[in-house]
């Protein structure tokens, strides 16, 4: 065990290496220490002072450039310095390699300068050696890095040994230098790095992808890694002890890792088998700036240091999973406590609570739900009343009053008239003497409510016949706006309208008791059985470990086993993020890592991340154009992508080989007849759907003759029925018998995708509409990204945008960045102005409603002030002044073909808002849509404005917008005459060709 004399500084110590390692070792032997990292987050520094409540630890927020800070840090008490702050990945320093070299080489060189202490622990890197010519790795091989990391890594050993020349004037500096091989095992670890990043995604069953493939590397436990920290730390402190060391400055250096290596593939089948993983493959172009082979010599660490690697890589990889499961159960028990077990507690006074609000009434027949509807009368006729099926149910307003104990409740509806009507109905037996009037009571365990007629006490029957008990708890009220009134609002979580919508992808039977919160939590139980089956699986392993390895995936989208179950629940806290129960697939989803890396915002710039320049946004006032042009100019597209996008198209790869198929003969001679009924895109309703001749056209230019390697682009239209005459019509006259259909992309810009219907019911295209079977193999280019129906394929569809009638519009409103309002100098916090028709029409009522917000004291300092716009414009102004001028525009979900919304706001710089986790927005897969949107889920809701007040800071809401700015046209389609766009720009046709790509490079288990 380490023990030093004297205070020992970390820097770098929020992170994998030391944040719960060599903190823990050190401070178990009442070492006090003093860390230094610009990030170390509360909750893990919390679970450190729990576990040693009487160690002398002390934390500095700084960067290792900050001279100040630095040096206020160094204490005379500090005899030892453990340094381990840097940028530590080969990724990281090639998107920015100024930045670098300034973290590991000017950084070091800050911390040397500032230490006065006896001993220095570097840690270094085999990056050092570069593509080594033979092995294993001694440590007296001459540096020849074969990247900027490497390099980095190279010149901080040239600043020290430079320091310890220097310094044998002012004393002695005893020195090591401990070139780490791949370093993994702790769950702490950078979720991009490679075995995090495949364990992670391996767990969830989501795609993992490895670059090349071909690698063979050293792979070094955590464990043993901070067991030659502890060796160097011994061996220093007893250099600096001994007689001779008042006199000697050294350096000894030494490979620290495992004398043996691991190929890509093997480390792959492990992970597979110890996971029993679902989780496709994909697998992109090597890259030669990273070293695909070393194995490093241990034999002088281990007889200098005494130094052995002890965990093999199968025993490593066993304890990685089973921490990583442990977090889980961990996560999923205290998550049930949380949200799971408040057992009830309803009352008459919730219900009285909702007088004035409007919202659904459900009735349960036969388990399940029908809500109570109106039917307008025929002229002379009376309306109808009853109940029935539906996801656009009938909304009425509740006036609720206190009687005898009970609620007095009636169910209003304001008509076109202006004047109100009230639900009606017949006791049992009668005939005539229909009733508005009703005594409710509330079951207090179920919240459900009993319904009976004031005049008699007869209770409400829904369905004629049926026996029914007096007191029977068998309606549910579930308000969806409560004008005015403060949150939450009682009932407001539990709508089994929700439920039935977003929960599902295929279930056809809706659920009385259903709500998003009994199937949160039904999923987080089933999830920790899941969770605990797999660990008690793993703990069973006899000793010594060794793994098996699984077949690796060569299936194609369509056979992958996971592709019609429901998607699974995501939870951005969740250490997976996935809640997997088993029965479902995971997701991509809208989260925000955890940021581990503090300069990653300054990836793929010329600009050093220290000293960063700081913009108040809070101060900026009037109109000052250039902010947000300059900060766009200061950034990087490439920031906005998701990490496998970002690794894929950071090398600007070619658009893959592409042929354009021809039409049925009829077709194309109708379409040589009248070409602009094909290709001229429209501005009338019809116009909207015209993407797939943008994209055809696109293809077009690219296209060339069939080759086995070639993708095969289908047109098709909307609104036409006969997609599979023309898919047949390729198949057999213009492609070869044996064409792998999973290389056809076929656009399919109508409402619900590849089910290509115009059913306007979400319910009835579960029951009625499913993809052609012909159609089940190809990839298609849709605006449907909609989990919960079975029109869309996550991880084999791309997700387009609409094309928005609007959008030669809105390049003369905002094509000119400069005319982009930046956030902090808008007057509206939100708006949305939306028909209440379809699936979607509850959500927009709940979103459409004017609730208290002025009284919040927000962490977007001042926005309180802002004004709000729901179901109307902002007085005076259009649509497009009015969302040019709204920091937030909220997205409900429904018909995504017709919901060319979201592109409006996104080209006017507005925050998309989106509700919920159960829709997939245009490149969903590729662009980093937590960086440019916010997320807040159904029952957030009934406080939606506290939400964004509370929950971003100006700072947070820019970086947004300027994020949105550097994507934006993705999203808006070329203009007419100007279809060699598509080749250019980085529009809709660049990131739907691209996505194909990467979807032919995945495989998947069958």
């Amino acid at each position: 065990m380490p023990k030093a004399k004297g205070r020992v500084l970390i820097t770098g110590g929020g992170g994998m290496i030391a944040g719960k390692q060599i903190i823990r070792r050190l401070l178990s032997t009442d070492t006090p220490i003093t860390v230094y990292d610009t990030i170390f987050f509360p909750d893990e520094l919390e679970i450190l002072q729990q576990d040693f409540p009487n160690g002398d630890l002390k934390v500095v927020i700084g960067d290792v450039r900050d001279h100040a800070t630095l040096s206020n840090a160094m204490t005379p008490d500090i005899t030892g310095c453990i340094h381990l702050a840097a940028v530590s990945r080969v990724l990281w320093c090639l998107e920015n390699e100024r930045d670098c070299e300034d973290v590991n080489v000017r950084g070091t060189k800050a911390v040397l300068e500032a230490f006065k202490g006896d001993w220095f622990i570097q840690a270094s890197s085999r990056e050092v050696y570069g593509s080594a010519t033979s092995f294993p790795v001694v440590e007296d091989t001459p540096h020849n890095p074969a990247n900027v990391y490497g390099a980095s890594k190279a010149l901080a050993e040239d600043v020290i040994q430079r320091h310890v020349s220097d310094r044998q004037e002012t004393g002695p500096l005893h020195v090591i230098l401990l070139r780490f091989s791949n370093v993994y095992g702790s769950p702490a670890d950078h979720r991009e790095r490679l075995i995090p990043a495949i364990m992670t995604n391996a767990l969830a069953n989501r795609p993992i992808q490895i670059v090349g493939g071909d690698q063979d590397l050293d792979m070094v436990n955590i464990h043993d890694v901070v067991d030659a920290v502890s060796l160097a730390v011994n061996r220093l402190e007893e250099r600096s002890s001994s007689p001779q060391s008042d006199k000697t400055s050294d350096i000894e250096t030494f490979n620290i890792g495992t004398s043996a290596s691991t190929s890509a593939m093997e480390l792959l089948r492990k992970i597979f088998a110890i996971t029993n993983s679902s989780s496709p493959l994909q697998t992109i172009p090597g890259d030669a700036r990273f070293p695909d082979r070393y194995v490093g010599s241990t034999v002088k660490s281990s007889e200098v240091l005494g130094y052995k690697a002890r965990v093999t890589m199968d025993e490593g990889l066993h304890r990685l999973a089973i921490e990583y499961l442990g977090e889980t159960i961990d996560y999923l028990e205290q998550k049930l406590e949380n949200e799971c077990t408040d057992g009830g507690g309803y009352s008459v006074a919730d219900l009285l609570e909702l007088d004035g609000c409007t919202g659904t009434l459900a009735a349960n027949v036969d388990d399940q739900p029908l809500y109570a509807y109106r039917v307008d009368a025929e002229e002379g006729a009376l309306p109808t009343y009853g109940w029935r099926d539906e996801d656009e149910p009938t909304s009425w307003q509740f006036r609720v009053q206190p009687s005898q104990g009970k609620a007095a409740i009636r169910f209003a509806r304001r008509l076109e008239d202006g004047s109100t009507d009230y639900y009606e109905a017949l006791e049992d037996g009668r005939l005539l003497g229909s009733q508005s009037d009703f005594l409710a009571d509330v079951d207090p365990i179920s919240g459900y409510i009993s319904l009976a007629f004031a005049s008699s006490g007869a209770p409400l029957n829904p369905s004629h016949g049926a026996k029914v008990k007096g007191n029977e708890f068998r309606f549910r009220v579930t308000p969806f706006c409560c004008p005015g009134k403060p949150a939450p609002w009682p009932f407001f979580r539990e709508d089994p309208l929700a439920s039935a919508i977003s929960d599902q992808r295929r279930e056809t039977v809706r659920h009385f008791n259903a709500s998003q919160r009994a199937t949160l939590c039904q999923r987080l139980q089933d999830a920790r059985d899941v969770a605990q089956h797999k660990l008690a699986r793993l703990e069973s392993y006899s000793r010594p470990i060794v793994l098996e390895q699984a077949p690796l995936p060569t299936g194609a989208p369509f056979e992958w086993r996971m592709r019609n179950l429901d998607a699974c629940t995501n939870l951005c806290d969740h250490p997976t993020v996935c809640v997997d129960t088993g029965k479902c697939a995971c997701a991509q989803a809208a989260c925000v890592p955890r940021p581990r890396f503090p300069f990653g915002s300054h990836a793929n710039l010329p600009d050093l991340s220290y000293p960063s320049p700081k913009i108040d946004w809070n101060a900026i006032t009037g109109h000052d154009p250039d902010v947000l042009v300059d900060q766009v100019s200061k950034s990087s597209w490439l920031n906005v992508l998701r990490p496998g996008a970002r690794r894929y198209l950071s090398r600007f790869p070619d658009f893959p080989i592409v042929n354009l198929t021809k039409l049925p003969d009829d077709v194309q001679t109708h379409r040589d007849h009248d070409p602009d009924e094909y290709d001229r895109l429209q501005t009338a309703w019809h116009g909207c759907f015209s993407a797939d001749s943008v994209m055809e056209r696109g293809i077009k230019l690219l296209s060339q003759e069939y080759t086995d390697q070639s993708l095969v682009f289908m047109p098709y239209y909307p609104m036409t029925l006969n997609v599979n005459e023309w898919a047949m019509n390729a198949l057999e006259h213009h492609l070869p018998a044996d064409f792998d259909k999973t290389r056809m992309i076929v656009p399919f810009t109508f409402d619900w995708g590849r089910c290509n219907t115009v059913l306007h019911n979400l319910y009835r295209v579960r029951d009625w509409s499913q993809p052609p079977p012909l159609l089940d193999q190809i990839s298609s280019w849709q605006p449907m990204g909609d989990l919960n129906s079975p029109c869309y394929y996550m991880d084999q569809d791309v997700v387009i945008p609409a094309r928005t009638c609007l959008q030669d519009k809105l390049r003369e409103t905002f094509g000119d960045m400069s005319r982009v309002r930046p956030s902090r100098q808008r007057s509206v916090l939100a708006t949305f102005k939306g028909r209440l028709n379809g699936a979607g029409s509850s959500v927009r009522e709940k979103v459409m409603c004017e609730r208290p917000y002025k009284h919040i004291e927000p962490k977007l300092v001042g926005a309180n002030s802002l004004s709000v716009y729901w179901d109307r414009m902002k007085p005076g102004a259009d649509y497009l002044e009015t969302i040019g001028d709204t920091v937030f525009c909220p997205l409900p979900r429904g018909t995504t073909g017709w919901a060319t919304r979201t592109i409006d706001v996104i080209y006017a710089g507005c925050i998309p808002v989106l509700i919920g986790d159960q829709t997939h927005h245009p490149f969903w897969d590729m662009l980093d849509w937590p960086k440019f949107s916010v997320q807040i889920d159904d029952d957030e809701l009934d406080h939606l404005e506290s939400v964004l007040l509370q929950r971003y800071t100006w700072e947070d809401v820019q970086r947004m917008q300027t994020n949105l700015m550097l994507v934006r046209d993705a999203f808006l389609y070329p203009t007419e005459g100007d279809m060699e766009a598509n080749l250019s720009d980085r529009g809709p046709f660049f990131f739907a060709l691209h996505g194909t790509a990467l979807y032919r490079m995945t495989r998947y288990p069958t």
